[in-house]
């Protein structure tokens, strides 16, 4: 009996589409394209002969623009994106002497993304027909993140599944077959599908869309092929976002101190952090309004993606002559220290609308720090004997008793003896008065008594400072015996 021939040609047909899948997902390093464009640019080939198709018609539902293959079956297309990140868009291949075909492709703006040659099929050619719906897979998803019903976000993602043979080819409309979509789990806020069935089309497509609920949480949808029992893998959107929540509003500055009491036009930024009731960021493009008591604020800004608005306060008149505590909105004014209500402080306030319509407040304290002074030296001078010391204090701070802003520095120096104590202290970013911030020590003691050189001994406190630099001379004597 002779064996019967196996035809080589199916065979090649999968090798050449897992080298053509595989080429698509290697081909990461793309060239340049023009600032705030991405250039999607290939090739269309006969499946069978691989020679170009021309007129083939290239385009993405993402888009307005398309693209129709030359005489060689090339093609190229600009595109213009609204900012760098990497999306994945759907392109469609279409000529009416050949099938239908779908790529998913990965743009970004300034890059040229080469797709590798797309091989369409012939009309009634011998790889056209389908067998019988086997299983359905998820082949799109418009987004995988929805905000909560009346949020005023983004309620919806649009669902693209595929039914396929035994063999992985899509099914024909001779093979059509109906797909039921089901919410598996969810939050149980009225969330729901739509439309809950759909036949398939000529290239085995059903799509739905997922609507929000009322209740954060995450919902799976699957899709199941009818009279079969066949069902895809969950798909799971999550559903969050809502409306600003107080308990989740709070606004914080980038320095508690800096030094624009009487530097004007320095900057500071502020932000404020915006969640909804269920501890998720607010939509994106949520409005935030600023006040501040001192200097000049930005008006507004609008949150992103993680619920954040920021907006420059700007050193300037007025100067912040302390916080009227009676103001306060959300600040317990007894947590506050009783010198925040003197010059250098100012409020700065954060507003926005809750889900009720109603304004919420977030407050936070800066410190417009000012000139450097070094004071209350004590005592003025010193005579020491051999190995005798000699304790010293001194303030260094603002013109309003205020500590200078973060990075200052302060060193005490002498030109005999030894330094002890605060000899080199670094300010933190603090707004607070006293010991390490604004109150500071040393002790000076006559070590080496038969290293001095004369009587006479200078202690020199130098003081560098985005507030200004400042020194002080302490003057003494020192004495061998």
């Amino acid at each position: 009996m002779k064996t019967p021939a196996i035809s080589a040609q199916p065979i090649i047909s999968l090798v050449m589409a897992f080298c053509s899948l595989f080429l698509l997902q290697r081909c990461t390093d793309s060239p340049l394209a023009p600032s705030g464009a991405a250039i999607i640019e290939g090739r269309v080939v006969d499946s069978l002969s691989l020679r170009g198709v021309e007129g083939v018609l290239v385009r993405s539902a993402s888009f307005p623009e398309t693209a129709s293959t030359d005489t060689e079956g090339k093609y190229s297309f600009e595109v213009d994106l609204s900012d760098s990140t990497t999306i994945l868009v759907r392109l469609s291949f279409t000529e009416s002497a050949h099938e239908a075909e779908f790529v998913n492709v990965a743009i970004k703006q300034g890059e040229i993304t080469v797709v590798p040659d797309t091989r369409l099929t012939q009309v009634g050619g011998p790889n056209s027909a389908s067998g019988f719906a086997s299983n359905v897979v998820l082949v799109e998803i418009e987004t995988s993140n929805i905000a909560i019903k009346g949020s005023g976000a983004n309620e919806t993602s649009n669902l693209t599944f595929e039914v396929r043979d035994s063999t992985g080819t899509p099914i024909d409309l001779a093979h059509s077959a109906k797909v039921c979509f089901l919410i598996a789990s969810g939050p149980g806020g009225g969330e729901f599908v739509a439309p809950d069935s759909v036949q398939t089309d000529n290239n085995g497509r059903v799509r739905t869309t997922v609507n929000s609920g009322t209740i954060a949480g995450t919902v799976q949808i699957v899709a199941e092929i009818l009279g079969l029992s066949v069902f895809s893998e969950p798909v799971p959107v999550a559903i969050h976002s809502t409306l600003p929540d107080a308990a989740h509003f709070s606004v914080v500055s980038e320095s508690l101190n800096f030094p624009g009491f009487n530097i004007f036009g320095i900057t500071n930024s502020i932000t404020a952090f915006v969640g909804d009731k269920f501890s998720n960021p607010v939509p994106r493009g949520t409005a935030v309004q600023f006040q501040t008591s001192g200097g000049i604020i930005a008006g507004s800004a609008t949150t992103d993606d993680l619920g954040r608005a920021s907006a420059s306060l700007l050193a300037a008149n007025p100067k912040p002559q302390g916080i009227d505590f009676s103001s306060l909105r959300v600040t317990p004014p007894g947590s506050l220290p009783a010198y925040f209500a003197e010059p250098g402080f100012a409020l700065v306030t954060a507003q926005t609308i809750d889900e009720n319509q109603q304004f919420i407040y977030a407050e936070t304290v800066v410190l417009f720090s000012g000139v450097t002074q070094i004071r209350g030296i004590t005592p003025t001078t010193f005579d020491l004997g051999p190995d005798d010391s000699q304790d010293f204090s001194f303030t260094v701070s603002d013109q309003n008793n205020n500590p200078l802003a973060p990075g200052t520095t302060i060193t005490i120096g002498a030109n005999n003896g030894s330094v002890t104590g605060d000899s080199r202290v670094v300010l933190e970013d603090t707004q607070a008065r006293g010991p390490g911030a604004t109150e500071f020590s040393f002790r000076l003691t006559n070590s080496k008594p038969e290293d001095i050189e004369g009587t006479s001994t200078t202690v020199t406190i130098s003081v560098t400072s985005p507030n200004g630099n400042r020194s002080a001379d302490i003057v003494g004597a020192m004495r061998q015996n």
